[in-house]
């Protein structure tokens, strides 16, 4: 070709080199628009050193595979609620414990406010049929009162006794319930028994 056109063979060099030098630099250019593709490691965290790990990780990703956005999320390998899964299944007023609770009587409106530790249908019974409760009091000295068992209230929970014993007495404070005994200066006097248990370090 280049005798035929009567080209100097070093021009014709020097244009063919500089032609497969280009078309060498630029045999893959890089996608500029390309975004790179993101993936995710999933692990359960144990420990602080989880973090180093997955800091190492992704620069060892990042330099074998520069196209991959790599990230690492961590899990919680378990958690309480995991140990309890019964406990979300209690639906029912009557099928839970550690609560406050409220009984109301249908033909006056008399109420009462009691806690129990123990199952609440358990503690509903025993205001039913012993002599002591003040639910049977009641309906013994007006006969033809009704006590409403049947939708029993539950005004607040806790976690052990002692914070329920605190619930019980503030809601019986605020709503002055006519069947409760635990009124007044006496009612007064249990929770602050109860707040100097609970914070002995204030005890004076």
């Amino acid at each position: 070709m280049e005798i035929r056109n009567d080209y100097p063979a070093e021009v014709v060099e020097s244009t063919l080199s500089r032609f497969l030098e280009r078309k060498a630099n630029n045999s893959e250019p890089p996608a500029a628009t390309e975004k790179p593709h993101k993936r995710f490691l999933k692990l359960p965290f144990v420990h602080r050193k989880c973090e180093d790990f997955s800091r190492r990780l992704k620069s060892m990703m990042t330099k074998s595979y520069p196209h991959v956005d790599f990230n690492v999320a961590f899990q919680t390998p378990m958690n309480i609620g995991k140990l309890f899964p019964y406990k979300d299944a209690i639906k029912k007023a009557e099928d839970r414990s550690l609560v406050v609770y409220s009984i109301s009587c249908e033909t006056c409106g008399a109420e009462y406010i009691g806690k129990t530790e123990r199952i609440l249908s358990i503690r509903i019974a025993e205001h039913k049929k012993q002599n002591s409760s003040a639910c049977k009091q009641h309906v013994d000295a007006f006969p033809d009162h009704h006590i409403d068992f049947d939708n029993v209230k539950v005004l607040d929970s806790a976690d052990n006794n002692q914070k329920l014993c605190i619930k019980e007495l503030l809601h019986i404070l605020s709503r002055k319930p006519e069947l409760n005994k635990q009124l007044g200066s006496q009612s007064d006097f249990e929770i602050k028994t109860l707040i100097i248990k609970a914070y002995p370090q204030f005890r004076k």
